[in-house]
């Protein structure tokens, strides 16, 4: 691992240490198994052998930061580019843990403002073996991290509009008196007349908020954040309050409405707390919502402001809903209070897991809260063996 800062760019070039120990052992091992098995090892099979192990072993990774961003680029048999990566000055280098394991398994560069298509999130890479060492690295990493930024902080933004969907609609917006940083960057403007974003035409009168408080390159155009509206506007069948927020993702898709309806209006079938947050998948359904009127779930009644949301399956955790209780429900082994939560399955047919505020007893034992959701067979009582597996029980203990 070699760390160096030349004409204002830090270089970082190391080993991945567990690809390249992972790929020298098992060529070794599947080579001399198979010399082993067809043939008399010679001295030029020896080396013939040596070499491919060698070349395994060659997993490296090379970073460069400075003015013009990130660069990120992943090596294998020493020389071979495998991948190259490119993130502006905005994106984030953090350490990455294990989730089984709980512990730093490297670094990765984050991406706040990812564009479409493109991972939010690198390979992990960086030293494996001891923490000191992640953390010394991290922390030179961050610094010549903000080193760059500082460089192009007094680098005014121009002062044009720029925003690949809003930026043709200019002459919608008040910008001789919109509010900006002290860098130029747009942080709200009015609009003057009607606006377009995606499907929705938002009303003169309503008030635009762009990018944030934190770094953002100059180079990323203007993130819209947030749509106060001036007016009422029509939508999912029912009026949109003025003064209701509107969040829309970065395609125009709008993605979130808060304060828009009453405490209880019908959505899809489900009547929710139209004051409270809604907020919508890319086919417009209900992914995350507050119950305006008690509901039912998994066989069970839900307590009117119990607060549903949806966590899309990532290949290694299914889709589920977690539920933000608002009121007590009763479970074979335990009734969990407001403010206490379950997770049902995709469907809602099931409850999957609980996730109480105290620690619970069953068959004698007492499983502990706040670790990790705690898991429940089909019949609702706890899952001693998942328990077990997830090693969140102890014994002799009593209950909060």
């Amino acid at each position: 691992m070699f760390v160096r800062t030349t004409n204002g760019e830090t270089h970082c070039d190391g080993f991945d240490e567990v690809g390249a120990l992972f790929g020298g052992v098992v060529s070794l091992v599947l080579g001399g198994l198979f010399m082993l098995l067809f043939s008399e090892p010679s001295p030029s099979d020896l080396g013939f052998l040596g070499v491919v192990a060698f070349a395994s072993a060659g997993r490296r990774y090379s970073l460069r930061i400075g003015r013009e961003g990130i660069r990120l680029t992943l090596h294998r048999l020493w020389f071979v580019r495998v991948q190259r990566r490119h993130s502006l000055l905005d994106a984030d280098i953090d350490v990455h843990y294990d989730l089984d394991e709980a512990r730093p398994w490297g670094l990765v560069i984050r991406e706040l403002h990812a564009d479409p298509g493109f991972d939010n999130e690198s390979d992990v890479f960086g030293p494996r073996f001891g923490e000191e060492r992640l953390f010394r690295l991290h922390a030179r990493l961050v610094a010549a991290l903000d080193a760059a930024r500082a460089s192009v902080a007094e680098e005014l933004a121009p002062p044009d509009f720029r925003n690949v969907g809003l930026g043709p609609q200019g002459g919608a917006f008040d910008l001789v008196r919109a509010m900006r940083d002290k860098r130029g960057r747009l942080r709200r403007v009015h609009s003057v007349s009607t606006v377009y974003v995606g499907e929705v035409a938002v009303p003169p009168g309503s008030t635009f908020h762009f990018n944030e408080d934190r770094f953002l390159d100059p180079r990323r155009d203007d993130r819209l954040r947030e749509v106060v509206l001036g007016g009422p506007i029509p939508l999912l069948g029912m009026t949109v309050r003025p003064g209701a927020s509107l969040v829309f993702a970065p395609s125009g898709r709008l993605s979130s409405l808060r304060g828009a309806f009453g405490p209880e209006v019908e959505i899809d079938g489900t009547w929710v707390d139209g004051r409270e947050v809604l907020s919508f998948d890319e086919e417009g359904e209900l992914i995350s919502f507050t119950l305006g009127r008690d509901g039912r779930a998994a066989g069970r009644r839900i307590p009117r402001g119990s607060r549903f949301q949806c966590w899309i399956g990532d290949g290694i955790l299914p889709t589920r809903w977690t539920v933000r209780l608002g009121g007590p429900i009763a479970l074979p082994d335990i009734t969990l209070r407001a403010g206490e939560s379950i997770e049902l399955s995709d469907d809602v047919a099931e409850v999957t897991a609980i996730n109480p505020r105290r620690d619970v007893k069953t068959y004698g034992l007492v499983v502990r809260a706040g670790i990790v959701p705690i898991p429940l067979c089909k019949d609702g009582r706890i899952d001693v063996a998942g328990c077990l597996k997830c090693g969140i029980f102890r014994v002799g203990a009593e209950t909060c």
